[in-house]
């Protein structure tokens, strides 16, 4: 049995339900530990977009975020104790505040047959610490997405230390969405050298990748890329030519751009000639043999 929901007015079915998806809704600790009786064979969580109560007429937005913070952890600390070993996927994206990466722990502690985890959070990055905890509680996990929500209010905390991390605890890894300015080309290096088997890489919000970084990552490896997703992650048309050439198995490379990920000041004239002339050499790169039918190129706010 499936449990979709969006309003917030939630009302829990009768059975065992294998797949949860809770999105857009407002949801309290209370609910969800009610909604957990129904979770014992869940193979599937998803939590969307969730939102904590409404601030209080007398309360400070200060006193607001400090009061709903983790909020909900408590109900999802319920459902993943009551779902143990049946939950195989679990999704926790956009749910700023009232739930943190301490979600990922509980997950650590309950879900040891994890095989898929997204976690994209803006105000609570996952941690080097976190992911050795789950690292060593969930071994089986072939999907990770773990890019910090943009914009990020703690850029710092995913970086070079998360990706030797995640390469340590996943070596058999096949697919990986990484991000942040923080992730360097030496952290990247030493996650593909020891994930050899990559075969989906989406790098978002890296803060270079010319040819120099596509050099240093592909001699560390992905000779079994198929395909790699570079979102607002500025790269040079020498860059995607190196990927397309030396990764044998590429059978697909998507960039999506915008002028604000290679220029600080995108506005000025200067910023918009020079990025028009990065996409004309990309979509030149595109009516390229080989490349016309595994490149594509997405810009946003450009014409």
């Amino acid at each position: 049995m499936d449990f979709l929901c969006e309003p917030p007015d939630l009302i829990a079915p009768q059975g065992s339900l294998t797949r949860l998806r809770l999105e857009n809704a407002r949801v309290s600790a209370e609910f969800l530990t009610t909604l957990s009786q129904w979770c014992t064979q869940t193979q599937s969580v998803v939590l969307n977009n969730l939102k904590p109560r409404s601030k209080r007429v007398n309360e400070t937005r200060e006193d607001y975020h400090k009061n709903t913070r983790g909020s909900v952890e408590p109900g999802v600390e319920a459902l993943l104790r009551s779902a143990g070993g049946s939950l195989l996927h679990l999704s926790v994206s956009q749910c700023p505040h009232i739930l943190t990466d301490r979600t990922l722990w509980l997950a650590s502690c309950y879900s040891r047959n994890l095989k898929t985890l997204t976690y994209r959070s803006s105000s609570d990055p996952i941690g080097h610490e976190v992911l050795w905890a789950l690292g060593a509680g969930c071994r089986n996990i072939s999907s990770l997405q773990v890019a910090p929500a943009h914009p990020c209010q703690q850029p710092t905390r995913f970086g070079n230390r998360c990706l030797q991390t995640i390469g340590r605890c996943w070596p058999h890894l096949r697919w990986l969405s990484v991000g942040g300015a923080s992730c360097g080309t030496q952290g990247l290096a030493a996650l593909v050298r020891t994930c050899a088997h990559l075969q989906v890489l989406e790098l978002e919000r890296i803060s270079d990748l010319g040819l120099q970084a596509a050099t240093a990552l592909c001699d560390a490896g992905l000779t079994s890329l198929e395909t790699l997703i570079l979102t607002h992650t500025p790269v040079s048309g020498q860059a995607v030519l190196h990927f397309h050439s030396v990764c044998e198995n590429i059978r697909s490379i998507t960039v999506e751009v915008c002028v604000a990920d290679y220029f600080e000041e995108p506005d000025t004239q200067e910023a918009q000639h020079l990025f028009g002339e990065i996409i004309n050499t990309l979509m030149v790169l595109r009516e390229r043999s080989g490349l016309c039918d595994i490149l594509q190129v997405k810009v946003e706010g450009f014409c």
